[in-house]
């Protein structure tokens, strides 16, 4: 979507509903200043950036829990399950405070196959995040069963820039009707049934597609599980290729590490020259600004 397409939304919803001092001075103004700040400014950056090293966003799991077992997910009975735990706090710190000495300013997740709004530390870890990275975007993607106002103006003061809600009861749900419309430079809803569902590697609807195009995704972006297993990609639900343990070893050790980075070259020309994960993956493969 772009700045000028989420301007014209936010302004219609404002129009259409009572504009309070507090949505203009606490949300809808700070987040004007601040498209041109993360929107602008930061993508120039990101750009650069990606030239040089590449990682430009970070997927991290602070548990592996999730309160949906969607038919278009690992997390469905029909898998097998993977272990089950959380992220130690230390670790993730650890993780944080590599990023911040790097002066990372990308995209910041704490999202893999779980559901972020389980972990009550969250708020506490946002906070952390956003102390030793001023700059980075930190963004909330989540199913939403969890949310509301309490939380959401919460996480937004201790850190989060968005929320990326995804209905997946594809109805009108009052609590989402009410944040979209009182704070909606803040929060997106979007139904299920409009979003694309991807194959995960071919293994989620078995269309035994064979994808030829380049796939940007592990060039650009680091995923981390709960167990601080750093892994190929975000399709990765069972660890299958991990090329480091960040409670063990430094973040751009790992991420800088030879293999790793053959890897990542080779998926820029074609997932043909990947693992078999990416041969019948139908995921776009875009960098995740």
């Amino acid at each position: 979507m772009s700045i000028f397409t989420r301007f014209k939304k936010i302004i219609i919803r404002l129009q259409m509903h009572n504009i309070t001092r507090q949505n203009l001075a606490v949300f809808f103004m700070p987040y004007m200043l601040s498209i041109i700040k993360y929107e602008v400014i930061r993508k120039v950056k990101l750009k650069l950036k990606y030239k040089k090293t590449g990682l430009v966003s970070v997927n991290i799991e602070t548990i592996s829990m999730c309160n949906r077992s969607c038919e278009f997910c690992f997390n469905h009975p029909r898998f097998e399950k993977r272990s089950q735990g959380e992220m130690t706090t230390e670790l993730w710190k650890k993780v944080m405070n590599e990023l911040g000495e790097n002066n990372f300013a990308g995209r910041i997740s704490p999202h893999f196959y779980n559901e972020p709004l389980l972990d009550k530390r969250l708020p506490d870890l946002i906070a952390y995040t956003r102390k030793v990275m001023p700059y980075c975007w930190i963004q909330i993607n989540s199913n939403g069963d969890r949310l509301d106002e309490e939380l959401l103006i919460n996480l937004y003061k201790k850190g989060v820039n968005f929320f990326f809600i995804t209905n997946y009861d594809n109805d009108d749900k009052e609590i989402f009707d009410n944040l979209t419309a009182k704070y909606p430079a803040l929060i997106r809803v979007v139904k299920n049934s409009d979003m694309w569902r991807t194959d995960r590697g071919g293994e989620i609807f078995k269309k035994e597609k064979h994808e030829n195009t380049p796939c940007l995704r592990p060039a650009s972006q680091l995923v981390v599980n709960w167990q601080g297993e750093v892994l190929l990609c975000c399709m990765d639900y069972y660890a299958q290729y991990s090329f480091g343990n960040l409670s063990s070893t430094e973040l751009f050790f790992i991420w800088n590490d030879k293999q790793f980075r053959e890897i990542r070259e080779k998926l820029k020309i074609s997932r043909q020259k990947g693992y078999p994960i990416c041969l019948k993956c139908d995921d776009p493969g875009f960098i995740p600004w």
